[in-house]
């Protein structure tokens, strides 16, 4: 009996250092990645990163007692959330080397998720695994140093995942609430992830079978959580906006931008010498003076669409060229090449080729892994129909490092099977 509890205690301990380690690894990763690249006192405006502006523009906003808004005008440019964090950090702190340091520990703390999420899903040996490959992957480190949205997305994702397992474990309605309310924050820090609920829908039809209507009363649950989680600010924005902008109001603008005859799948801003349906965007923000978001986002689409009909070849061109830069390393509106280490690349390639041949080991519990699978699509679905870029890969990075530990434990399994049957 002592032996049996004092194995139990020894692995807890051991797991206990083990997330340690983790941790302190991840963290030291990122604030060398910042220290030898941004730079922890770097002015944000500084960065190699239009919507760092963007945001620090909110954020003086918000501080200086103006609002929500750019140029002394209301906006839902951007979701809110992020840059509400943003400000109240600032509030606090003053100084951008404080944002990045913050930053850095929230991603330590998301390899720490991801080791949870791991584990529940398959065993402690594919979550450890998946916390050192995130831990130590080039580009979440990279963005920690910058003023964007990933960072704290990329937390509310995994915290959204993880909570995903403990409502198929145990539906509870307080379970599924939680987990509305974390799928609301992560649209309201990305306002695309809204599209991803539809694959919530598959989730749970996978897990509880779609015949059984638990699965469409945890749908209704987690989506209705969600709603309520983003009706202020939708609130907020028909009030101030004076239209129905759920979260952010140049969706038709984005999606022009990635679809336009000037775009080699990169974002392509709407200027006079790019714009030619009609009179061209003349607010400074990519819009038309006295023209609301409703309008606005239908001039954009109409424009997109009107010239995928007519440019077919083309289109079907530029879908493939929207992959390639979110499989390889590009800005998302930025043609110029980016300087990478070629030790950053054989990392990212051989996370690929692991991850593939994760999907591939674990396709038979496809069950469990579904979100997983389900965020993947989703990542390449929105940069087919947007616009592609290496930080657009952050919402399958969950998915790609999980997968790929999945088929280093396997592989390693396989390896040593031969030894201990020797021995």
């Amino acid at each position: 009996m002592r032996d049996a509890t004092g194995r139990g205690r020894g692995l807890q301990v051991e797991e206990r250092v083990l997330l340690i380690a983790l941790f302190l690894f991840a963290l030291l990763v990122r604030v060398v990645v910042i220290a030898h690249t941004i730079g922890f006192q770097t002015d944000g405006l500084s960065e190699p990163a239009a919507d760092s502006r963007i945001h620090l523009a909110l954020v003086q906003s918000l501080l200086g007692h103006h609002g929500y808004s750019l140029r002394g005008r209301p906006t839902a440019i951007t979701p809110p959330l992020y840059i509400f964090l943003l400000a109240g950090l600032y509030r606090v702190s003053g100084s951008p080397a404080a944002i990045r340091l913050a930053q850095a520990l929230l991603g330590a703390v998301c390899c720490l998720i991801v080791y949870a999420v791991g584990r529940k899903i398959a065993n402690p040996q594919t979550g450890a695994v998946a916390a050192a490959l995130l831990g130590a992957h080039p580009l979440v480190a990279y963005l920690a140093g910058l003023h964007l949205t990933e960072n704290l997305f990329l937390f509310l994702l995994l915290v959204l995942l993880l909570q995903s397992l403990r409502v198929a474990e145990r539906p509870t309605p307080w379970a599924m609430v939680v987990m509305g309310g974390l799928f609301g924050l992560t649209a309201l820090t990305r306002a695309v992830f809204l599209a991803f609920l539809p694959f919530l829908l598959v989730w749970a039809t996978a897990v509880w079978g779609w015949r059984n209507p638990l699965a469409y009363r945890v749908f209704a649950v987690v989506a209705a959580s969600a709603v309520l989680v983003i009706l202020p600010w939708a609130v907020r924005n028909y009030l101030a906006l004076g239209g129905v902008v759920p979260v952010q109001s140049n969706g038709g603008m984005v999606f022009w931008a990635g679809n336009n005859p000037y775009s080699d799948g990169q974002m392509v801003w709407p200027t006079r010498g790019t714009w030619s349906d009609g009179p061209a965007p003349d607010n400074g923000m990519y819009g038309w003076q006295g023209v609301g978001p409703g309008e606005e986002n239908r001039r954009f689409v109409t424009a997109a669409l009107s010239w995928i009909r007519h440019h077919p070849g083309d289109y079907l061109r530029l879908l493939g060229e929207k992959l390639g830069r979110l499989y390889g390393f590009s800005r998302a509106a930025d043609p110029r090449e980016i300087p990478v280490p070629f030790s950053v690349v054989v990392f990212h390639i051989a996370l690929l080729a692991a991850a593939f041949g994760g999907v591939m080991v674990t396709i038979h519990r496809w069950k469990a892994y579904i979100l997983l699978l389900g965020l993947i699509v989703f990542t390449n679905a929105t940069t087919l129909l947007f616009s592609g870029g290496t930080r657009y890969s952050v919402p399958m990075l969950p998915s790609l490092v999980i997968f790929a530990a999945a088929a280093l434990v396997t592989a390693w399994s396989a390896s040593t099977r031969p030894l201990e049957a020797l021995r």
